[in-house]
């Protein structure tokens, strides 16, 4: 509601006809649109909540009729959500990255990486007076997140000490009410009515670039003394490996964190999960973990109904 208010002003539902709204989404006449570029999955889960509330609005506010548009019918089933490699995501692909970004980016990440919020959330849901760094009680607040409710976050420790450097670079502290993340120029971010500023992006971008360089720069290097070394197998596995991890931060988006943390912890407390990420109904935390084969197999491996209380041996009679 809040976007289309900032699209469309204060006017009737009724003013506004199917033109506007299918140039508001999928763009026209130069206009990129609110889904423009994202994938099928992605633009039909907007749509999903787009219809919601004028589907709520037709039948009991006096809408007349609902604006068509092109429909994904695949697309729209939930099982199709688009799966990120994180299980692929090593601890260090993700120092190396954090290593390779601005502080101004650092921080975002850092509290991307701790909380699972959204880059909406965080570029303009949280200011100054929201961040609380005293030791023990680290703690962020994002304000009016997609679901309409504030998220009260815990800080890992990494993630908080990431956030004192940054907010000894970001400066201005007293401004209480003022936005806590800024671009590397410590201007706020602009809102342009969509997930993130092109700022925060190009940001991103630029860091994923020094990251995957620094991989391959890495691997060459270590290549090369296995090579004297007469390992030459060694090296063009190690090779390999870092084309494969450049392959992988060259895919990572910043919304990435967010289903990792909610593999991590579904493990562990799927409530803890779901008060962290901002989560309502746990079929959503469900929808943005990911399998971790390794971790269900340990799970399978412990299961000891069957377990005799001598070792099985093959080959013996029981």
């Amino acid at each position: 509601m809040r976007e289309i208010v900032a699209r469309f002003g204060p006017r009737r539902l009724n003013e506004i006809d199917a033109t506007e709204w299918r140039q508001w989404i999928d763009g026209q006449d130069g206009d990129g649109g609110r889904m423009a570029g994202n994938k099928a999955e992605t633009r039909e889960r907007f749509l999903s909540g787009v219809f919601g509330f004028l589907a709520f609005a037709k039948r009991f506010h006096g809408l007349d009729t609902l604006p068509t548009f092109e429909r994904n019918k695949a697309a729209r089933n939930p099982n199709r959500r688009a799966r990120r490699r994180i299980e692929d995501l090593r601890p260090d692909l993700i120092r190396t990255l954090f290593d390779c970004a601005h502080i101004s980016l650092r921080a975002q990440l850092a509290v991307e990486w701790s909380t699972g919020a959204r880059v909406s959330s965080i570029l303009y849901g949280a200011r100054v007076c929201d961040l609380i760094l005293a030791r023990g009680r680290e703690q962020i607040i994002f304000r009016g997140t997609k679901n309409g409710l504030d998220v009260t976050a815990a800080l890992n420790p990494t993630a908080a000490a990431i956030l004192r450097d940054y907010v000894k670079w970001r400066g201005k502290l007293h401004e209480r009410e003022a936005p806590l993340f800024l671009t590397f120029r410590r201007k706020p971010y602009a809102d342009n009515g969509k997930s993130a500023g092109g700022q925060n992006k190009t940001a991103f971008a630029a860091a994923k670039r020094r990251a995957r360089k620094a991989i391959v720069a890495a691997a060459i290097e270590e290549a090369r003394r296995l090579r004297a070394a007469g390992r030459r197998k060694a090296a063009e596995a190690l090779l390999d490996q870092a084309k494969s991890d450049a392959d992988l931060i060259g895919r990572v988006t910043q919304h990435w964190f967010r289903h990792l943390l909610a593999t991590r912890l579904m493990r562990a407390d799927p409530r803890a999960a779901m008060e962290q990420g901002g989560w309502l109904d746990i079929r959503s935390v469900i929808g943005y973990s990911a399998d971790m084969p390794e971790h269900r197999r340990r799970l399978v491996a412990d299961l000891d109904d069957l377990r005799p209380a001598h070792e099985y041996k093959p080959g013996k009679s029981s």
